[in-house]
């Protein structure tokens, strides 16, 4: 991907790390995990810049995360394909065909939250864990 001076690209060579990112401009380069963002390596850029960097990466995460999914496939144990969350149930379905469901109370912020900070979450932890806008 270029994006403004920017390389973006995946190593192959970097088996067990989690989603990640290279970026190059001339003779800088930097590494940015993706989940969540944050600078890994950084050789050669100001700190203005990786500020810009981050930026565009936080701007782009979904599709950076995607694309990471596409070249490398699924993780070994990655679980969790996809969360739903209904007016009084968390429900989460597994990569292995179950469904988890379990009662809303169990989780008094997301109880309380909105239908948009419901939808908010991502998976995390090797693909155990779901962190939750309202949790």
């Amino acid at each position: 991907m270029r994006k403004g001076p920017y390389r973006w690209y995946f190593l192959s060579h970097e088996p067990g790390e989690p989603p990640h990112v290279h970026v190059d401009r001339d003779e800088s380069s930097a590494k940015f995990w993706l989940q969540p963002v944050a600078l890994v390596v950084n050789l050669g850029f100001p700190a203005r810049e990786l500020r810009t960097i981050e930026t565009i990466i936080s701007e782009n995460q979904q599709i950076l995360i995607k694309a990471w999914n596409d070249y490398f496939g699924p993780k070994p144990g990655e679980r969790i394909v996809d969360v739903h969350v209904t007016e009084d149930t968390l429900v989460v379905d597994l990569a292995d065909g179950r469904t988890v469901s379990v009662p809303l109370v169990w989780y008094p912020r997301l109880l309380h939250a909105t239908p948009a900070q419901r939808n908010e979450w991502q998976i995390a932890g090797a693909g155990f864990g779901i962190p939750l806008a309202g949790n």
